[in-house]
């Protein structure tokens, strides 16, 4: 219990030193476009079917973190949702995890987010 303490800890230490430069007000015009799995025994398309509306509001809720963060404290989940939105004038790709991790990558720059108050959404 004590380990679980201290991980949730630096994960939360972390992710308040992870940088805020990018404004969740500036995403527009969400839309899910694919499902993908590599594993489709263990994560199956309603482990995370989320609408267009629902994928605006994970990156809504989620905290922007350093990929590390996610690599270190979070579960890589196998299947994941993916799509285009807007941000500011520029068309993004994004990739929500069943594991409650995603990002969007705007040109060659990928912004991490994790989302520990969407369980009511994956």
């Amino acid at each position: 219990m004590k380990t679980k303490l201290i991980t949730f800890m630096i994960a939360v230490s972390l992710t308040s030193c992870a940088n805020t430069s990018f404004y969740k007000n500036d995403i527009k015009d969400v839309y899910v476009e694919n499902f993908e799995s590599e594993n489709i025994q263990y994560c199956r398309p309603s482990d995370v079917d989320l609408s267009h509306k629902e994928a605006k509001e994970f990156f809504f809720r989620a905290t922007k973190v350093e990929h590390k963060v996610i690599h270190d404290h979070y579960d890589y989940a196998p299947c994941y949702i993916e799509g285009t939105l807007k941000y500011k004038s520029t068309i993004c790709e994004w990739e929500i995890r069943a594991g409650a991790t995603g990002h969007i990558t705007c040109d060659k720059d990928t912004q991490y987010f994790v989302c520990d108050t969407c369980a009511d959404l994956l």
